[in-house]
């Protein structure tokens, strides 16, 4: 009789212990199945909403920056303006006194070079009455030249490398 218990015994074990692991096995399985699902296009679709945040901000930052470059160069070109009317004021006052009607050949037949020349600009003026005033390395770029034609009664910017910043913009010239 023991060995007829000890064999209903060992089948129900042997039955019972792979059904509690095959339910165990289902029982992840729907574990699994039940969470919320991430799939490659959501993530996809997250990196690239990032990735446009990042461009936005790092783009409005840089574009502060550059505005405020173009402002601070722009007060630094709007300084000298009144400095082109005084040079040419005084080239015309010259002229009118000149009893051959010459134009001055240098800026300190009319003014000092300390009078007129600031850290980021040095004027100059040539015979033919054009009052040049050449950027320094204090006004970020050294080298670009504008030109006033007394006579003719305009601006012109002569910059030797337009592609590199600070430039001096046509909108700044006055009009006359």
């Amino acid at each position: 009789m023991a060995d007829v218990m000890d064999k209903k015994k060992a089948p129900v074990l042997n039955d019972t212990k792979p059904k509690e692991v095959k339910q165990a096995d289902s029982a992840a399985k729907d574990e699994l199945k039940v969470g919320p699902r991430f799939g490659l296009v959501e993530m996809i679709l997250i990196l690239l909403l990032a990735g446009v945040i990042f461009i936005f901000i790092f783009g409005l930052r840089q574009m502060r920056i550059e505005k405020a470059e173009i402002a601070r160069t722009q007060n630094l070109f709007e300084q000298i303006l009144p400095t082109f009317e005084k040079v040419t004021t005084a080239a015309k006052a010259y002229q009118a006194k000149d009893e051959f009607g010459a134009w001055p050949i240098d800026i300190s037949e009319l003014f000092p070079p300390s009078e007129v020349d600031t850290k980021e600009f040095k004027f100059t003026i040539n015979d033919s009455g054009v009052v040049t005033a050449t950027s320094t390395k204090e006004f970020g770029k050294e080298g670009i030249k504008v030109n006033y034609n007394i006579p003719g009664k305009s601006f012109e910017i002569d910059d030797p490398n337009p592609d590199a910043k600070p430039n001096v913009l046509d909108s700044w010239l006055p009009e006359e």
